[in-house]
């Protein structure tokens, strides 16, 4: 859980540009439902978007979309030719993202995908090979989407999962946020593939949560 900023992520988020009325929106709709502590920091966000404008992304794909404030960061930084697929099992959220992803989705750069994420995959697994997925939906199937993903990322592409550490139960920590026994058997699967899997080239970086980013090499 975000509900706690340390000291120098408060420092590096105060050198850079406040978030728009759409990421405050999209932040204000996450708080109504109870789920704040679940959107990505201001500086987690950036990391994500330095990374797929570093790639010159086209295709992206989303796994779970929550309020929309990662997909806004996503959308901020391609192109006007490329186009992300954002999943989501909840259509009181997607409803609630829909508000604040409305220009680009009329723009057709986005379209929000409502149902179960494995099924949701299988219908957009043509549009293959895409650049970049971002995985942060449910974490008992985090080792399904990552599979999905390694097939379906083109070489060069990337792979970056968020909440990999399960606030520090993939490593035994009692936390307040009760993960159960095939959460973090999943994760901890996710994570060894992730770094053993001669295909790719991995790394967590050490955010409030672990964010898993892989290149897929061959």
């Amino acid at each position: 859980m975000r509900k706690v900023r340390s000291k120098s992520y408060q420092y590096i988020e105060d050198l850079t540009d406040a978030e728009n009325q759409n990421k405050l929106k999209a932040r204000e709709n996450s708080e109504k439902l109870g789920l704040d502590g679940i959107s990505l920091s201001k500086l987690e966000a950036q990391i994500l978007q330095f990374h797929i404008a570093g790639i010159d992304a086209k295709k992206i794909v989303e796994i779970g979309t929550l309020t929309g404030l990662s997909a806004l960061y996503i959308l901020e930084c391609l192109k006007s030719d490329a186009f992300l697929w954002t999943l989501e099992k909840s259509v009181e959220h997607a409803n609630r993202a829909a508000e604040v992803l409305s220009d680009y989705i009329k723009k057709s750069q986005c379209k929000i995908l409502v149902g179960d994420a494995k099924e949701q995959l299988k219908e957009i697994s043509g549009e293959a090979p895409f650049d970049v997925v971002f995985i942060d939906g449910n974490k008992a199937a985090y080792l399904d989407y990552f599979n999905w993903a390694v097939a379906h990322i083109k070489t060069g592409g990337l792979i970056i999962a968020d909440n990999v550490f399960l606030a520090g139960a993939v490593w035994g920590d009692q936390t307040l946020q009760k993960f159960n026994e095939k959460q973090i058997k999943v994760v901890k699967e996710m994570n060894q593939q992730a770094f053993s899997d001669k295909k790719l080239k991995s790394i967590i970086l050490p955010t409030e949560e672990g964010l898993l980013i892989c290149k897929k090499l061959s």
